[in-house]
């Protein structure tokens, strides 16, 4: 159970931290007092989105942490599934700055916001006033059913062979479509494909430049073969001319060296690094002499060089910007070709594959619908039950389920009826309040306070289907009011007696049956507001069940009236109280 909660900085909760008990808790208070902003907080720990403007004026972050007592839960493995030691209670906490970022924690340790989210799925509800928008919605009905008789597993499994059909489906109308252009696509492939292989690009090898490079490399020099073969001529002559040679000068160095070295040890280094030098002087000449002979222009080699240059760069304004790129294209359309030369054989493939899974899917579909409708009646009697005892029973409460409306795909095929991915059903839930009355669709006819009853009793059996120890009803008696709203007091009471429950109420019919009795109320200090929540016990009790009795002027009377609705609370439920 929920047993602590501290709040900072949070809108206009500047820090705030309270103790909760097992039972039923029930927050009163002022309108507008900021009742709801303790269930704005907890919201955040369930997942939903984080904002700035949460934070309270003139701080830089806000946080809001929940302790969690799990000594009376009955299943924890979840959570050891998930890496988090139960046996010391939980700490769940969110943090969020002005910077937008939000970070999450259990037990002191960092972790994904979508980890908490699923661990606190597991450990609180929350019932608003949206929930009412919920149950009006007739395309949220066959989810409330599904969860309401755990048919959530089977309608997964059924979704996943759903998801199989969709895309064998998708492909086969793929392929048939491929087929009609197919003789097209291939004459235009097999010319693409020549085309290319006409060229006989040659594939560039590893740490070398490709074809197109080497050719620009070797028209360039073509280009200038003049310059080329001057630059080489004049650099044969300075190392080999006739007169005042680089390689004579560089001998008749070394000849005086070598004989200074017979005199002077010392210079016989300068005499071998100068034999290299002549040496290389000598291999230098001798390559501008085999340069000079290749023959430098030779205009049919460029011509060759052009035409193959244009030819590369036609094939790549069509199929790549490199050599690379325009043969991995052929390889692509290489296989795309055999695809299409095969593509009767892949939609006999598909064709088998696709009335295999849609035979597999509407037989899915077909027991997922049984079991609705199964489920239906029994569900229909236990909300008729429910209701009863919240103050209608003269109601009857129905479970509709037919067919969907055939659609597209009902019309390409007979024998496929209309599905999507939640089955073949329709599901709506339908109401008569009053005798003699026809069973129609919520929306038509639920006041505001049948829906809150309606809302309570199926909230009521789910409640014993689920291992949610922890129940949050954010003004679930709206529209309610005199006897009902003792009748629905008294369901929270009950609810109260196998789960922790939470109820922020403007009755005193209620808050009269709360084991811990909490009044919220806004204070202002310093120039600023700040929203501050109390335990009330004894007279402070009877005050406030007074003032929600009474309004602004507070009598006696009203105050022995709320004395005595306490006293008759305290006799009808008897339920232990505890603390974490």
């Amino acid at each position: 159970m929920l047993s602590e909660i501290r709040v900072k900085n949070f809108a206009i909760i500047e820090h705030l931290k309270v103790e909760f008990g097992k039972g039923l808790n029930c927050l009163t208070g002022e309108t507008g007092a900021g009742k709801s902003i303790l269930v704005d907080a907890l919201n955040l720990l369930l997942g939903s989105r984080a904002s700035p403007e949460m934070i309270r004026t003139g701080e830089e972050e806000a946080s809001v942490e929940a302790f969690f007592d799990l000594s009376d839960s009955r299943d924890l493995e979840f959570l050891r599934r998930m890496g988090v030691d139960p046996s010391e209670g939980l700490l769940a906490k969110r943090l969020i700055t002005r910077s937008g970022k939000s970070r999450a924690y259990l037990n002191g340790n960092s972790v994904t916001l979508h980890m908490l989210e699923e661990i606190m799925e597991n450990l609180i509800h929350i019932y608003g006033q949206h929930e009412h928008q919920h149950f009006l919605d007739p395309l949220r009905h066959i989810d409330i059913l599904d969860q309401a008789g755990k048919l959530l597993p089977w309608r997964e499994s059924f979704e996943e062979t759903y998801r199989q059909w969709f895309r064998c489906r998708a492909e086969l109308q793929a392929c048939s479509a491929k087929k009609k252009e197919r003789s097209e696509r291939i004459e235009l492939l097999t010319y693409q494909w020549k085309e290319i292989s006409q060229a006989q690009l040659r594939p560039p090898k590893p740490n070398e430049p490709d074809e197109e490079a080497q050719l620009s490399a070797e028209r360039m020099r073509l280009l200038n073969a003049e310059k080329l073969h001057t630059i080489a001529q004049q650099g044969f002559d300075t190392l080999y001319g006739e007169r005042e040679s680089v390689v004579g000068g560089l001998k008749a160095t070394l000849q005086r060296l070598r004989e200074g070295a017979k005199l002077d040890p010392s210079l016989k280094p300068l005499a071998e690094t100068m034999e290299s030098a002549l040496f290389q002087a000598e291999d230098v000449a001798s390559a501008l002499r085999a340069y000079m002979d290749k023959g430098f222009f030779d205009p049919q080699r460029l011509d060759e060089i052009e035409t193959r240059l244009n030819e590369i760069q036609k094939l790549k304004r069509k199929y790549g910007s490199t050599i690379a790129e325009i043969l991995a294209y052929q390889e692509k359309i290489s296989q795309e070709k055999k695809t299409l030369e095969t593509l009767d054989d892949r939609i006999g493939e598909l064709e088998k594959e696709y009335q295999s899974v849609k035979e597999k899917m509407i037989c899915a579909a077909r027991e997922l619908s049984q079991k609705r409708k199964t489920l239906a009646s029994g569900l229909a009697q236990k909300v008729e039950q429910e209701l009863s005892t919240l103050g209608m029973k003269k109601a009857r409460f129905a479970v509709e389920i037919k067919e969907m409306a055939p659609g597209k795909e009902g019309k390409e095929e007979e024998d496929l009826p209309a599905i999507s991915e939640k089955g073949m059903d329709q599901v709506q839930f339908l109401l008569s309040p009053n005798p003699g009355e026809e069973l129609k669709p919520l929306a038509r006819i639920a006041s505001g306070g049948e829906l809150s009853r309606i809302m309570l009793a199926l909230k009521s059996i789910f409640s014993e289907e689920t291992g949610v120890r922890t129940l949050i009803f954010d003004e679930v008696d709206a529209g309610i009011g005199g006897g009902i709203a003792e009748v629905v007091g008294r369901k929270l009471k009950e609810i109260s007696i196998q789960h922790q429950v939470f109820c922020i109420t403007h009755l005193a019919p209620i808050a009269s049956l709360a084991d811990f009795h909490f009044s919220v109320s806004k204070k202002t200090h310093g120039g600023r507001t700040y929203v501050e929540i109390k335990a009330l016990e004894g007279e402070e009790r009877v005050e406030e069940i007074a003032r929600m009795l009474g309004g602004l002027r507070i009598t006696s009377k009203t105050l022995e009236h709320a004395r005595e609705m306490l006293r008759q609370a305290e006799k009808g439920w008897r339920v232990p109280k505890g603390k974490a």
